[in-house]
């Protein structure tokens, strides 16, 4: 039997399982591992460090620095597939005729270069990416903010038609795939759900105690979300109200400690959102 290899590059890398965006990353990873594919991982790298539990899954994971700061910023390219050039990525890819599938809008600068045209190249597309940095800049009240997300939004639109026809691409939802269809006019988008763990329901029988918001609490939407519903929901109901979450804001802080039956947990481990969800009577999405 002939072995079969796939060179993965993922935006970041892929490991804890700490928030939303990484579930499909890693659990495609442990998906493709149970098949026998021999996978080739190279990550970006910004703060999240070397991580040993990836190497049980892959033939070899490679770590590439991102490089984000002003001089990743361009008048042409969007700042998140900018801040992802690097040539040894490049060198490492063409060592061989593996597969490449690329993880993310972020990770495609050597797509757009024409430089893996002798390559079979896939596309995992997470979002649409020039309308969730649209949806961004809706949701933030700083300026600055606002500004970087509208001008991100523009050059990813162009950016993102560009590279179109250049690559399988692989849609997370139904949505998605339409608009590439319609929007960009992309030859060849498939659609795939996103990779999940669970295979089983792992809710506790009867009632629980609370309801429970969780998700990356640093991102704009996701804060605003929950400054929503603890102002119009949850302010005048004695039903507990569970946030959980990374990186909470001081405004998302001030507003739990203002009322008594909201508690806020902050960075929790992988353990304890576990419990959180298994034993909350609501999980809001």
């Amino acid at each position: 039997m002939v072995d079969k290899h796939l060179h993965i590059v993922s935006l970041d890398v892929p490991y804890p399982v700490d928030h939303g965006g990484i579930f499909d990353l890693f659990c495609k990873i442990v998906a493709l591992h149970k098949l026998s594919i021999k996978i080739h991982l190279h990550c970006f790298e910004y703060g999240r460090g070397v991580q040993d539990e990836l190497n049980q899954y892959c033939e070899e994971v490679v770590y590439y620095k991102r490089k984000r700061g002003v001089k990743s910023f361009s008048l042409h390219l969007p700042y998140i597939v900018n801040s992802r050039r690097n040539d040894d990525l490049l060198i490492n890819l063409l060592k061989d005729d593996y597969p490449v599938l690329l993880e993310g809008i972020h990770c495609t600068y050597l797509l757009y270069q024409n430089k893996l045209r002798n390559k079979k190249t896939f596309v995992r597309l997470h979002n649409v990416e020039f309308e969730y940095y649209r949806q961004l800049a809706n949701s933030t009240t700083s300026i600055l903010k606002k500004t970087y997300f509208l001008i991100e939004s523009k050059l990813l639109k162009k950016y993102e038609h560009n590279i179109s026809s250049k690559a399988t691409f692989i849609a997370v939802t139904l949505r998605d795939k339409e608009i590439y269809a319609r929007e960009f006019r992309a030859i060849d988008i498939k659609y795939l759900p996103v990779f999940l763990p669970y295979n089983s329901v792992t809710a506790m029988e009867g009632k629980g105690s609370y309801c429970l918001y969780h998700g990356n609490l640093g991102i704009a939407e996701n804060e605003k979300a929950v400054l929503w519903l603890v102002k119009n929901v949850f302010n005048s109901l004695p039903v507990p109200f569970v946030i959980a979450g990374k990186n909470p804001s001081k405004k998302i802080s001030g507003l739990a400690h203002q009322n008594a039956n909201i508690c806020l947990i902050a960075s929790p481990a992988d353990h304890e959102i576990n419990e959180l969800i298994s034993k909350a009577h609501i999980n809001i999405l």
